[in-house]
């Protein structure tokens, strides 16, 4: 895989996981300082992939690269 397709699984596993963090902090009262590292995380990811993508980050390349990421294993 190359360092694209990692960053952006990185990036937005990362970015799915400060979502989660932000609902679950919501609902029982407590900070979100978790939330916000991981999203710091996630930007940082997504920059990077941004960064070493041939013309950009493309949405549409998110889906192909965890079924990729998974088929690696199997």
């Amino acid at each position: 895989m190359s360092k694209y397709e990692m960053f952006l699984i990185g990036g937005s596993s990362m970015a799915v996981f400060a979502v989660l963090l932000l609902f679950s902090a919501g609902a029982h009262d407590q900070p979100l300082r978790k939330s916000m590292a991981f999203s710091l995380l996630a930007a940082g990811l997504l920059y990077m992939a941004d960064r070493y993508s041939p013309g950009g980050i493309n949405p549409g390349d998110i889906p192909g690269t965890f079924i990729k990421f998974v088929r690696m294993f199997f």
